[in-house]
């Protein structure tokens, strides 16, 4: 089955019943794309670019700004320009290899030119960044709704009084627990998105509105004289003592950097929807998105570090606080800034946990039901569609509400799920289906024999920390640094690499159930980049 070309024709029962990108019309099917069409046909090239913009324009936009300004702006936007460069490079491998093996999922493709190993391998890849992703977002919508301490001034507690920002009926778990099963539940039932077009609509205006609002907090603390010079190096004492631990301080900031342009997941839904289709017009729209993408990423990094310099926090969203926004902004305008953009996000992150929802529940029914999701089976039973989604959506609570900091789940998803899934083996297959003897394709050989090294040193830097972490005497508490709070430090110790977080929410799981996540913090990213702290 692996083997036969026309399995990758058999659309409806290898692909997602409702993919993150709705699909086109039937003049997009693989009959049409892999054939001559002389019909003139009306171009839907933005309307894929703004999709593919949507996708990409997740929760990492909110650990930029801190990420960014540890490494300066010189090193720091570079990387970001790089890592939209290498995206681009991947996609194309993944478009070029899809359309020399008529291959029309991302699994299929794999199976046909790689084998059965790799295949499962990036199943739970896909499984593991897309259950990453999830629990990033539950946490965001958390950290939105209870605000962080001390204010606690989230889109509930803020209309509490004082003495009820803390009360159990508020606590991290319980909202969590509402949200899970009275929102997300209901809609990650469904076996088609038709209904969260309001939703992702919402997402976009809010993003834009969220640029803006960057731009103009940039604004009053020029005009205010408060503006911060991101500095053009890395901050070398907030990376560490030494230069050993400066530069894998340093090295641990890049995953959060290389899950800005993941979009690798959302490729074969995007070719099946864009009309007409061609290669060189999709590798344009992921062009032209990319370069949307990084140019939103350079103007919010660079504003934010005006309008907060070295008090970016982790999670950027817990700057936009009114108590944060009113020196620069005035109180009413910050109540009101703060109030939008966190109920605008609010919305565009339910509707991207839903969206994430349907490769998750995917990838997972690939692994544990094979036979349900062959080309040509049946629908999947409500029975196992529900029991899948429901099961997910739990772990994804428990997680979300034991490890709060959105640093902790980007760090460990890019350094594991995106190397594999974004450039190890698209690199595989542009090795591998590359193969003019011109010197064009040489060079691509090359490039990719280097991204796939990439990916496979960033891959390995989480075990090679495992190993340090390990064999290293554990670190002195540190004391709290000024203004940092007993939940922050509660965070500083927390968090661990992947072998120690299990029995790192053990213990902290009666001590962090009842309150707002901490924020995340440098010792945190080191940590489950693998290089311990």
């Amino acid at each position: 089955m692996g083997n036969d070309p026309e399995a990758g024709e058999v659309v409806a029962g290898g692909e997602l019943e409702a993919p993150l990108l709705q699909p086109a019309t039937s003049g997009t099917t693989a009959d049409f794309r892999h054939s001559e069409c002389t019909q003139a046909l009306k171009s839907n090239f933005w309307d894929c670019t703004t999709n593919l913009t949507k996708v990409i324009l997740g929760a990492g936009i909110m650990a930029l700004p801190r990420a960014v300004a540890l490494l300066g702006w010189g090193l720091g936007l570079s990387l970001l320009v790089v890592v939209g460069l290498l995206t681009h490079f991947t996609v194309h491998g993944l478009i070029l290899a899809s359309d020399r093996c008529r291959r029309d999922t991302y699994s299929s493709l794999v199976r046909t030119s790689l084998g059965p190993i790799p295949e499962k391998v990036l199943q739970g890849t896909l499984l593991l960044g897309c259950l990453g992703f999830e629990v990033v977002y539950i946490d965001i919508i958390g950290d939105l709704l209870l605000g962080d301490a001390p204010d606690y001034d989230g889109l509930i507690t803020t209309w509490l009084p004082q003495e009820d920002k803390q009360a159990w009926w508020v606590g991290r778990q319980l909202v969590l627990a509402a949200l899970t099963a009275g929102v997300l539940a209901p809609l990650a039932s469904m076996r088609t998105m038709g209904g969260l077009g309001l939703v992702n609509l919402i997402g976009l205006g809010s993003l834009a509105g969220f640029a803006g609002a960057t731009i103009w907090l940039a604004v009053a603390a020029i005009v205010s004289g408060r503006a911060y010079a991101l500095p053009l190096g890395p901050d070398l004492p907030a990376l560490g003592s030494t230069t050993a631990q400066q530069i894998t301080g340093a090295l641990s900031v890049v995953p959060i950097l290389l899950t800005a342009a993941s979009c690798h997941q959302s490729v074969h839904p995007l070719r099946a929807m864009l009309v007409p289709y061609s290669r060189p017009l999709l590798d344009k729209v992921v062009a032209t998105s990319l370069t949307m993408v990084t140019a939103l990423f350079v103007v919010v990094c660079l504003s934010a570090y005006t309008a907060f310099g070295p008090n970016v926090r982790g999670n950027f969203l817990n700057n936009l606080s009114p108590a944060e926004l009113t020196p620069l902004i005035g109180a009413t305008a910050g109540n009101v800034v703060s109030l939008a953009i966190k109920a605008g996000y609010a919305v565009s992150l339910v509707g991207s946990a839903v969206l994430i929802m349907f490769p998750l529940r995917q990838s997972l029914l690939e692994l544990v039901a094979p036979a349900a999701v062959l080309p040509g089976a049946p629908p999947v039973s409500t029975r196992l569609y529900l029991s899948c989604t429901y099961g997910l959506l739990a772990t994804v609570y428990g997680i979300a509400v034991y490890v709060p900091s959105i640093w902790d789940v980007i760090s460990f998803v890019g350094s594991v799920a995106c190397t594999i899934m974004c450039f190890i083996i698209p690199a595989a297959l542009l090795v591998m289906y590359v193969d003019q003897p011109t010197l064009a394709d040489r060079l691509q050989r090359a490039c990719a024999w280097g991204v796939g090294l990439l990916g496979l040193g960033l891959f390995l830097n989480v075990f090679v920390g495992l190993y340090l972490s390990l064999t290293q005497p554990p670190a002195a508490k540190p004391s709290p640094p000024p203004g940092l709070g007993a939940a922050a430090v509660e965070g500083l110790e927390g968090a661990g690499v992947l072998a120690t977080a299990v029995h790192a929410w053990l213990w902290r799981a009666a001590g962090r159930a009842a309150r707002a996540g901490a924020d995340g913090c440098l010792k945190e990213v080191l940590r489950w980049a693998g290089w311990g702290a």
